[in-house]
């Protein structure tokens, strides 16, 4: 075995990491809907614990998290994942800014802070699970 691909993960830790982040967004979303209710617009009393909810959010938060588990099957349903996150939560993680720092009255989604870190680490995971390779994987790039 050659020892750069021993250093790789093997593709059970994208699977392990894909899960974890879809059963937090299916809780959160889940928990969103069974505290909150499906409200829309801003009011910082609807939170659950430092997530702010709406109906908007817990709807998106219940099916990346369902996406999230269905995900763990395949590693291409792995990668598509990563993919769709790292772009989802990008522009989540842009509005999410811009809701919270300008004005209440265009923070349609009720997102906080909280929420705005949190689609930023997501963003980022995403991106992870997506172009980093595993020692499962085929080999890529040029022949030489």
């Amino acid at each position: 075995m050659n020892p750069w691909t021993r250093a790789l993960p093997p593709t059970g830790t994208l699977r392990v990491g894909v899960g974890v982040i879809g059963l937090a967004y299916l809780v959160l979303g889940i928990a969103g809907f069974a505290l909150v209710g499906s409200d829309m617009g801003y009011d910082p009393s609807r939170t659950v614990w430092l997530f702010g909810a709406s109906g908007l959010l817990n709807i998106g938060h219940t099916g990346v998290g369902a996406l999230g588990l269905a995900a763990t099957h395949t590693e291409s349903a792995l990668r598509a994942f990563g993919w769709l996150s790292f772009f989802a939560f990008t522009g989540l993680f842009a509005y999410s800014i811009l809701a919270v720092t300008l004005s209440p009255l265009g923070n349609l989604a009720n997102v906080h802070v909280a929420n705005a870190c949190l689609y930023g680490v997501t963003a980022v995971l995403g991106l992870l699970i997506s172009v980093v390779p595993t020692r499962g994987s085929a080999a890529t790039g040029h022949a030489t």
